[in-house]
């Protein structure tokens, strides 16, 4: 039950922190007269100067109001933004370059909406998509790891003869740990000894790690930008703010994909079938949202659409090699 409330927690917050960056307004009445936030002069609904509405509530059912309109009605632009996102990327990641915003979510406010919104999601499936949760099959040693099987095992230390551990994964591992199957050696010894510590509740320590994954998703985008910038370096006219738009935008698209296959996993059968064409879309995107965004011709996309899925996948273990540090040692 708590991480149905923890996902619902998770939800609102997604929603009132991409209204409150994307700086959508409640319409006020016209007013004349002089601002209350600036003191300038206020004819129509806003301040010409600062932008605030002329007219001021201080009644509960304004924040209410306030709230709702953040959570679901986030100006309309979600209907416009989210088509676009999916279908028509490079047009979408173009006029967002050039000028046309005011139709669209900034790619900062649906980066945000997404991620918050992929993070509820596994809050509410438990994971269950990617196999939290089921049997699996412990190894330690040189190959430790966990993977998806019929049974749990967990390796002796020799390397060869593998011992049967019936029950929840936690608990499998807990049990490992404690015969000392699990060996860790990172070569830091302050680290090795905060890992350790880590694997006597793997619970927690997997809640950390998810816990680090969704404060620090944004460095996905710092992570990104310097390996998106050597694809396009020589070409003249495009800046770091376009390469950033890009990305977030990207970035927006594939939490939406995890949270479809989230949603998917409640049905069986369904991710098996599914899966391998959803994840197949990631380069696909990728393709027509650089031909589209920076103008790029079918050959120019092509050949650099692998090279960017390459990026990608560096990147990607970066951050998660950050934050299983972070989640392990903090």
């Amino acid at each position: 039950m708590s991480g149905e409330i923890e996902a619902a927690g998770a939800a609102v917050t997604a929603g009132l922190a991409a209204s409150a960056i994307d700086g959508g307004k409640l319409a006020g009445r016209d007013l004349h007269g002089s601002c209350a936030n600036c003191g300038a002069t206020v004819e129509g609904k806003f301040c010409a100067q600062c932008g605030q509405p002329a007219h001021l509530h201080r009644t509960l059912g304004h924040m209410v109001e306030e709230f709702l309109h953040g959570l679901v009605h986030f100006d309309t632009r979600a209907w416009r933004t989210l088509p676009m996102l999916v279908f028509r990327p490079g047009t979408l990641t173009h006029d967002y370059i050039h000028g046309k915003r005011a139709r669209f979510i900034s790619p900062l406010a649906m980066f945000l909406l997404a991620v918050f919104t992929m993070f509820a999601v596994f809050a509410f499936t438990g994971g269950s998509s990617i196999g939290v949760g089921r049997d699996v099959e412990l190894v330690s040693g040189a190959g430790a790891g966990v993977r998806p099987g019929a049974q749990a095992s967990v390796n002796a230390g020799n390397g060869d003869d593998l011992i049967s551990v019936d029950g929840d994964i936690y608990e499998q591992i807990k049990a490992a740990h404690a015969r000392g199957d699990i060996k860790v050696d990172t070569g830091w010894p302050d680290l090795d000894k905060k890992i350790k510590a880590k694997l006597e509740n793997p619970e927690l320590a997997l809640y950390k790690v998810q816990n680090a994954a969704y404060k620090f998703a944004f460095l996905l985008v710092p992570i990104s930008l310097p390996l998106l910038w050597l694809l396009f370096f020589w070409k003249r006219g495009l800046t770091l703010f376009d390469h950033t738009v890009f990305i977030l935008y990207s970035l927006s698209f594939v939490s939406l994909l995890f949270i479809v296959l989230s949603l998917l996993s409640f049905a069986p059968g369904v991710v098996e079938t599914v899966s391998p064409w959803l994840i197949f879309s990631i380069p696909v995107h990728a393709y027509f949202q650089m031909k589209g965004g920076y103008r790029l011709g079918g050959f120019s996309a092509l050949w650099r659409t692998p090279v960017l899925m390459t990026f990608a996948g560096i990147g990607l273990t970066i951050f998660i090699a950050a934050i299983v540090i972070v989640g392990l040692t903090g």
